[in-house]
């Protein structure tokens, strides 16, 4: 008799309501990082060619 009572595994409804609200919640964060990472990488790409820019004009004007 116990031995069945071990082996009984009790299933957990879904709450569908919150997982789609967890889910919902996890698609927009992700959405955010993935546009805030790419406007990032366009600021940081300008900045970097600026500063290439700025080094190539120091040396013409160290080699005049």
């Amino acid at each position: 008799m116990q031995k069945d009572n071990l082996l009984k595994i009790k299933t957990m409804e879904v709450n569908w309501t919150v997982l789609g609200i967890v889910a919902f919640c996890a698609i927009i964060l992700i959405v955010y990082l993935i546009r805030k990472n790419l406007k990032d990488k366009k600021e940081v790409t300008k900045f970097f060619n600026e500063e290439i820019k700025t080094e190539k004009k120091f040396e013409l004007d160290d080699n005049e």
